[in-house]
């Protein structure tokens, strides 16, 4: 019986074992939303995809939405702060009783349909589930990795509205080594007859997306932000471009003020005596080069830092700490594993970080564990601090700066 958030997390790793060859996400999740009675078709789908940028605009179009009078359903993953942030409802995570509620509820339907679900899976299947519960009007569906092949492709109708954020290089062992082949797999998403709203980007990324609408007799509108605008700002003209769309198509009148929800570890702000801290969760090349070109727009040139990544390859870490380096003075490097067996993440060699920024020309330190490592950035001269590599890692760092320096600044 799940009793709280942490045994519900439990329940949810653990309902099943690790997947097996040729197990398809697609096809699973579709079985289990037919077996929960389609539950995808009681509310109208906003599915993103995007290599960077896509939690953010996922927030943000989950903002307009509310801002114009709907009731909303929100999913992403990883959840930062617990994991009913993967199953948000009117704004907001569900509260801990009536998560933990449907949890116990759900478990043995899913359990009914004897098929094998991964975590993920689960966790969509679980959001999908609940909204028809609450009775949302919009759902806003984050990919989790990809598209094409993504669980959450199983969601397919006519009227479905695609977002493309901003398309790079990660997850290449999964998607290619090319923008163009990632790009295959983000307009993936495009069924029959959707419109998809693409943020302004390499032709590259933009032709396939119009390719992939062309083929599925759908239509692409294409979102232009500010000339020289910073990542967030480029998410919010997304987020704008893509609820105009279903303004227009669903007749309502497009909500005048602008939002500017920051979901957790996404750039957030803290100030505290004087000092600044910025919590992001970058954990590619082309995030943490956002990030840097917002840390200039904010006139931090000279920062300490905490930073490691999950285990990669070696390139994309090297990669990752050349672009710091302009704007970095000194590396805390802190070890984590989190999860078991083979749900396990672990951080890089702490070593190994080291001996790769000393090779940029940062100055840097190991220390045993995220909760050291923030004492450590603490007691640094510098005004300007500064926590990014992982999402994992800004979850285990962001509840000791909360108790430290207090709520998040808001607003971009």
């Amino acid at each position: 019986m799940v009793t709280d958030l942490d045994s519900a997390l439990d329940a949810l790793l653990h309902f099943s074992g690790r997947r097996t060859r040729g197990h398809s996400s697609v096809d699973t999740l579709r079985a289990l939303l037919d077996h929960l009675g389609n539950p995808e078709r009681r509310y109208r789908l906003v599915h993103v995809a995007g290599t960077s940028g896509k939690t953010s605009t996922a927030y943000l179009i989950r903002g307009l939405l509310e801002a114009a009078g709907f009731r909303t359903g929100l999913t992403v993953s990883p959840h930062v702060v617990a994991v009913n942030e993967r199953v948000q409802v009117a704004g907001v995570p569900l509260p801990e009783d009536r998560f933990v509620a449907y949890v116990n509820e759900f478990l043995p339907l899913a359990a009914a349909l004897n098929r094998e679900l991964t975590y993920f899976e689960l966790g969509v299947g679980l959001a999908l589930w609940v909204f028809a519960q609450e009775k949302v009007e919009y759902a806003i569906v984050e990919v989790g990795i990809g598209g094409t092949r993504d669980a959450t492709n199983a969601l397919q109708s006519e009227d479905k509205l695609c977002v493309v954020a901003a398309v790079g290089l990660d997850h290449t062992q999964l998607l290619g080594d090319s923008v163009d082949e990632i790009a295959v797999h983000k307009a993936g998403i495009v069924g029959e007859r959707n419109t998809v709203v693409v943020v302004e980007q390499d032709e590259v990324v933009l032709d396939v997306v119009r390719e992939r609408a062309e083929e599925m007799g759908g239509r692409v509108v294409v979102a232009t932000p500010p000339p020289g605008a910073h990542y967030q700002v480029r998410n919010l003209a997304l987020a704008r471009a893509s609820v105009e769309v279903l303004a227009m198509r669903d007749g309502f009148a497009m909500p005048l003020a602008d939002v500017t929800e920051t979901p957790p570890a996404r750039y957030e702000r803290f100030a505290c005596d004087g000092r600044r801290l910025v919590l992001d969760g970058a954990h590619n090349p082309q995030k943490v080069a956002a990030l840097v070109d917002a840390l200039r727009d904010d006139r931090v040139t000279a920062a300490a830092a905490m930073v490691t990544l999950l285990q990669a390859p070696d390139t994309k870490l090297a990669s990752t700490l050349s672009l710091l380096a302009p704007v970095v003075t000194h590396l805390v490097v802190p070890e984590y594993e989190l999860g078991d067996g083979d749900k396990v993440k672990r951080s890089f060699p702490a070593d190994v970080v080291v001996e790769q920024a000393r090779a940029v020309g940062i100055s840097a330190e190991i220390v045993r564990s995220p909760d050291k490592g923030l004492a450590a950035l603490l007691a640094r001269p510098e005004c300007d601090l500064l926590v990014t590599g992982s999402l994992y890692l800004a979850s285990l760092v962001r509840p000791l700066v909360l108790g430290r320096w207090g709520d998040p600044l808001s607003g971009f």
